[in-house]
């Protein structure tokens, strides 16, 4: 029998191709801004300032008989931008797409011309051995089928390139002068103003969902664009268009405010723009920021903006990972002093704990700082001596973790993380609200709030309310203790019944103890190897810290690694002479959380 072998032809190289389709995402996002100035500039013109009121009779009429072709020009050139700007957009993740296809396209060539070349070895001289040579001929006829399977898929590749090149080429041409674009657009209704007026009138999350989901991709976009405050600020939109919505207002404010000389700026522009400036640093801090496993750059989600919320405080939340996939979901609330300029420190925070769960084995993960209440800052410092404003930024909170769980059709574990007075906050939010969450993390409480008498009370299981605290963290003192003033014991003053009642009286303490034994939570280990040896504030920062006891033990618990967790002793109450804390007369470890 005659065997007849073809070699298998050298596959064609792959094409270079050097596209950034992350740049050209980033110039869609910009286009979408420039389109939301445009439309801010169209509704000023049809709504403030033609009602104004400044002018009367003839010279209103002429006031706005003036403005009205700027504001038709404005809502054209707003439109107009916002389909070049999908356009980009979409050609952006495409690219994106096409660039990985490529990679893998390079791959195979390689790989497929290194076996081309290896058979055509073998073939030279042919095998006398008719075993040999129908094992050769096999392993030619694959290669063979493999390199035109190559080949398909190399001219699918390059036709979809076009393709992507010439609609996006299509839709920059149809606008490119002022002509086209009020021939194009004038007088064309926006999307996005139908869409708004569906817009469920309630706060249900839920609702909101399926009415987001009901939109069509276009009005979803249009939203985006021209109303991102509504979108970037609603619990039950996904946190990709939420997001989205987000980096169109705040790289609006810093562009348009970053225009106007400081010295021109009102107090409240400044106000405006010192928030935008300390969101976009903690946003920059994350995108520059890598996982320690995959050394592949984080992608910032801004689940909230709203720079002027409580009087200039602002709110503000950012995500490292994807909210609306990740597997595990965290979300950090600071406590005392916290307000939007303090977003790099908390960026910083939650970089570090997606850091720790990568590097503890976590494979999908999100982790979200929540600056979305009003803390005891500034000139309302004085209000962590109480539990209101714990209590109101609990029904904020509930609130986002009830629209985390809407937006997401999936069954995904969610951790609420509280630290200082943020901790009383989560608690007020479990007891008093009852979100969906699996775990809780109080970190250095003052105290769980008078509505929490045990660690039962906050609605997800004993076994599922951890907490963290450093024995000389003098703020985890705080809390009621037994029969012990906990203000007292940490000035050394009071002792017993009499120092607890006038710990109540002078208002120290948010509730009770989390750390005690009484309580009934799961405490872990959060020992800081450089802790003093009397109660300081120091200690109070370090939880988030890497290598630390804390860090480590808190991945555990976003990843859902309870039995990785190392437990600590609590703190339990001989009342004749204050709480006792096994945990300090224990060493300290440092363990290692980011692999370096």
């Amino acid at each position: 029998m005659t065997i007849t072998i073809s070699l298998p032809p050298t596959p064609n190289e792959t094409p270079e191709f050097d596209a950034d389709g992350e740049k050209v995402q980033d110039a869609g996002t910009t286009l979408r801004t420039s389109s939301s100035i445009f439309d801010d500039h169209g509704s000023f013109v049809g709504g403030k300032a033609k009602d104004s009121g400044l002018l009367d009779g003839q010279a209103a009429a002429a006031y706005v008989q003036a403005l009205s072709p700027i504001g038709r020009h404005a809502d054209a050139c707003s439109l107009a931008l916002r389909a070049a700007a999908n356009a980009v957009l979409g050609h952006g993740d495409e690219l994106v797409d096409l660039a990985k296809r490529h990679q893998q396209l390079r791959s195979d060539r390689e790989h497929l011309a290194r076996e081309a070349a290896a058979l055509a070895s073998r073939a030279n001289p042919l095998p006398t051995d008719e075993a040999e040579l129908q094992r050769l001929k096999a392993d030619c006829d694959r290669c063979t089928s493999q390199i035109e399977a190559y080949e398909s898929d190399l001219v699918r590749w390059t036709e979809d390139l076009k393709a992507s090149e010439d609609k996006v080429t299509a839709a920059l041409r149809g606008a490119m002068t002022e002509t086209q674009i009020d021939q194009t657009y004038a007088g064309v209704a926006d999307p996005a103003d139908a869409a708004r007026d569906s817009m469920p009138s309630g706060k249900d999350p839920k609702a909101v969902k399926a009415w987001w989901d009901g939109l069509t991709e276009e009005q979803r976009a249009a939203l985006i664009a021209a109303d991102p405050e509504i979108v970037g600020n609603t619990d039950g939109i996904p946190a990709a268009d939420r997001s989205a919505a987000n980096t169109v207002s705040l790289d609006r404010d810093l562009a348009e405010l970053g225009a106007i000389p400081e010295d021109q700026r009102t107090d409240d522009e400044q106000t405006r723009y010192d928030n935008a400036k300390a969101a976009d640093v903690a946003r920059d801090k994350i995108e520059r920021s890598k996982d320690p496993m995959t050394n592949e750059h984080y992608e910032a989600q801004v689940y909230i903006y709203d720079p002027m919320a409580f009087g200039g405080d602002g709110r503000v939340a950012m995500a490292v990972g994807d909210l609306d996939t990740a597997r595990n979901v965290s979300v950090s609330v600071p406590g005392l002093t916290t307000d939007m300029e303090s977003a790099q420190s908390n960026a910083e925070n939650v970089i570090n704990l997606h850091q720790a769960a990568s590097f503890e084995g976590g494979t999908s993960t999100a982790t979200m700082f929540w600056i979305g209440y009003d803390a005891p800052s500034g000139a309302d410092s004085a209000g962590v001596a109480t539990e209101g404003m714990a209590a109101a930024g609990g029904e904020r909170l509930a609130d986002t973790l009830d629209g985390l769980n809407a937006m997401r059709s999936d069954d995904f574990h969610l951790t609420a993380i509280g630290h200082s007075y943020g901790s009383t906050t989560v608690a007020h939010a479990m007891t008093d609200h009852h979100p969906g969450a699996d775990d809780v993390v109080l970190l250095g409480s003052p105290g769980a709030g008078d509505d929490a008498d045990s660690a039962d009370d906050l609605g997800v299981g004993s076994g599922h309310v951890f907490v963290g605290t450093n024995s000389e963290d003098l703020v985890g003192r705080l809390g009621q203790t037994g029969w012990v003033s906990p203000a007292a014991i940490g000035a050394g003053v009071l002792t017993g019944p009499l120092g607890g009642v006038v710990a109540q009286m002078a208002g120290a303490g948010l509730g009770h103890n989390p750390a005690e034994d009484d309580f009934g939570a799961v405490r872990f280990q959060a020992e800081s190897t450089s802790r003093g040896s009397i109660p300081n504030i120091d200690d109070h920062v370090k939880y988030y810290d890497h290598d630390t006891e804390s860090l480590a033990n808190m991945a555990h618990i976003v990843n859902g690694q309870y039995d990785d967790v190392v437990r600590a002793g609590q703190v339990h109450d001989p009342w004749y002479r204050g709480p006792v804390d096994p945990e300090s007369d224990r060493t300290p470890t440092s363990p290692d959380t980011d692999g370096s």
